[in-house]
Order: C-alpha cells, then structure tokens, then sequence
C-alpha cells in the first residue's frame, strides 16, 4: 500500500490527460467516418469505446507494477509473441490476401501489434544486460537478431508497414544505449546496397504499386493511388475551418476509402479544416513531449530504453499516417495511435504508454560501484537498477 501511494505521487497524469484526450478525439472524428452513403451509422464508435475501456484498464495495470518486475518477464513474452505470430500462419485468418489476423467471432485480434511492445520490453532487457558491449559488433550481431525474427515473419504475413516500424525502434534504442556511429552508418550502407534485392525478390506485386503510385500519383490515379488522391482531395475540401462536422463529402459519400482507419487523419481536415489537423498534430507533440521528459528524467538504462521504444512506435506511426494522407509517403497501413480505429492498435499502444507511466512512477534501487564496498544503495525518483556497473562488478 505504501509502495501504491508514493508510485501515485509520481504518476504521469499529464500523460493520462493526453491519451484521454486523443481518445475522446477518436470517438468523435469516428462518429463522422462511421457515417455511411445512406445516412446510417456503422458501429465503429461503439466498439471503440469498448476497445478504449480496454486499453485505459491495461494501462492502468501496468503503469501500477514496477517497470523491473516486468523486464524480468521479457524473455517468456517474447517468445509467446513469436508463438503467436507462428501461429497467424496455421489459423489466421486470411484478408485481402493477407494472414494477420485471429478471428474470435466477430473480434478480429492482430499479434503483430502486441509483438511491437513485446520486443520493445525484450531490447530494454537485452541491451541493458549488454552493458558496454553494445559498442560492438557482437553486441550488435546480438540485437538485430533479437529484432530479426519477428521483423520477418511479420513481412511474411505479409505485413510490411508493421515490420517496418522495428526498424527506428531497434535503431533508437541502440543510438540511446550508445552504439558506435560508425557501426551504424556501415549497417545502413548494407541496407541501402540490399535495396534493389529487397525490389527484386522480396517485395510483392502490391506493395511495388503503392510504391511506384507515390512516386507517380497521377499516372496511377485509378489504380495504387487512388486512396491518396481522394485523401488529398478531403483534406483540401477541408480549407481553413473545415465543411464542418459530418458536412464533408468524401468520407459520408464513400469516395475515402479505409477512413476510419489508415485515414482518418484526412476525416479530421475534411470536417475541422487545417486548424483542426495542426490541433491534432499539436496533441501529438505534446504525447512526445511527455514521453520525451520520463525517458529524460530516468537514470535507469532499462527504463529509459523502454520509453525511447515507446516513443519511436509513436512518432513513426504518427509521421507516416499522417504523410500517407498528404500524399507524402506511400500506403503502407499504419493506424493513427489512439485516434484511428482498430482494437489490436489501440490496446497495445495502451500497453506502451502504461509501461512508460510505469517508469515515471517507479522508484527503485540504484547500484553504484561504492555499493561493492558494503554502503546502503540509493534509490532515486524514476530510475531503477543500473545494469552496467552491476556488470562490472561480476567481471
């Protein structure tokens, strides 16, 4: 109980604040985006407001447990994330000749979702345990195999939009817990010569179109780039105040396709114009702003790594939902965090951000190298244990 009331005088409510927020702001964009041709209304809200409850229970949860007793798990939840992921391919369930899905009745759940913050908890672990050895190659080697195998499979599924975001999760942890620019900068020369193998033989049929549709919106406006040009269109019939709500025409007419989902940032502009998407963006700076400060003010590597991967979910999804609107960036299907529809995405970003409120809320054991010397160990507001002394000390 007392651990319970000193965890609540540290609690991150400006955190909660902005989560509720952006919520509040899903459901009332999805009452216009659910709003069909024939005037009805799909029940996307409804089952949002159940999703949310969800996410804001888990959150709750999490944000509770100290962030180090967590951790100490990451090796089972990392493997019951792949368990899951193999297991899309024997009963998923199959959509638009994709397998990410398990259907439980008429609940659609996507594992790859949750495998994001499984390997977020997993790399915080590892890479602390690490120590000075993520310096080098073999440190290295070490980690990009742990992000590896859920990086494939889930391109497998195929699901490239999701892969991708492991990518700046692993590279953001690494550039935190100090890996070697040069390690780095030679890692993305290998990336970039592998780029016309990756075109060649592992890209499908579909996701060469979307690509060459962004490169070439109007030569391809009936075929791949037709989403992007009728968001474009939304979003300019928007102006500067917007048609107002549910008054646009693009989303309630059917011409925006998926407008409750990958763009509904378009939704946002056609119905409260530009005021109402810089309003938007400006809620998301703040959501960065605070996971910016816990990352900042914890003196744990765990815990600091554990919120630099939360919040390089964020900012990747966030950049690039909201480009695939402008037109800025190619389709790739990644949901606005909290706001688009999706109960998968809004759980387990509920799962991210209660882990983070975790951190902000936890105070537990510092170790420092005069501890080897028999003097009480300090504990500090935020911070946790400090695996590269421990390390040293072992040696």
């Amino acid at each position: 109980m007392s651990h319970l009331r000193r965890a609540m005088g540290r609690y991150p409510t400006s955190l909660l604040g902005i989560c509720l927020t952006l919520i509040g702001v899903s459901l009332l964009v999805l009452g216009s985006a659910s709003l069909a041709p024939d005037g009805h209304l799909m029940g996307y809200m409804k089952r949002q407001v159940i999703w949310a409850s969800a996410g804001l229970g888990v959150f709750f949860v999490l944000s509770l447990l100290p962030y180090d007793r967590i951790t100490r798990k990451a090796l089972p939840i990392y493997v019951l994330g792949l368990f899951a992921l193999a297991m899309v391919f024997v009963i998923g369930t199959k959509v638009n000749g994709a397998r990410r899905w398990f259907s439980l009745g008429s609940i659609r759940v996507q594992p790859s979702e949750f495998m994001k913050y499984a390997l977020i908890l997993t790399l915080a672990h590892a890479i602390a345990l690490q120590g000075p050895r993520i310096k080098t190659w073999r440190g290295l080697a070490t980690i990009g195999a742990i992000a590896g195998v859920p990086f494939l499979m889930i391109a497998s599924q195929p699901d490239l939009g999701t892969s991708l975001t492991f990518v700046p999760i692993t590279l953001a942890m690494v550039i935190v817990a100090g890996a070697r620019w040069r390690h780095l900068m030679t890692l993305a020369g290998v990336g970039l010569a592998m780029l016309p193998v990756v075109w060649t033989f592992l890209l499908r049929g579909y996701q060469k179109d979307r690509i060459l549709s962004f490169l070439s919106p109007k030569a391809n406006e009936l075929e791949g780039a037709y989403q992007t040009t009728q968001s474009v269109i939304a979003i300019g019939n928007g102006g500067l105040a917007g048609q107002g709500y549910r008054q646009g025409t693009q989303g309630p007419l059917g011409f925006l396709p998926e407008r409750h989902t990958d763009f509904i940032y378009a939704v946002v502009c056609e119905d409260f114009g530009f005021i109402g998407g810089v309003l938007l963006l400006g809620l998301y700076g703040f959501l960065f702003c605070a996971l910016a400060k816990i990352a900042r003010n914890c003196r744990d590597m765990e815990g600091r790594l554990l919120v630099t991967g939360v919040l390089s979910v964020v900012i990747m999804q966030v950049s690039v939902n909201v480009g695939m609107a402008l037109g800025v960036a190619p389709v790739t299907g990644l949901t606005l965090p909290l706001v688009s529809y999706g109960g998968s995405s809004l759980v387990a970003v509920m799962i991210g951000f209660g882990l983070a409120a975790s951190v902000a809320s936890t105070r537990v054991m510092i170790w420092t190298p005069a501890d080897a010397g028999g003097e009480t160990p300090k504990t500090r507001k935020g911070s946790g244990r400090l695996p590269f002394p421990l390390l040293q000390k072992a040696a």
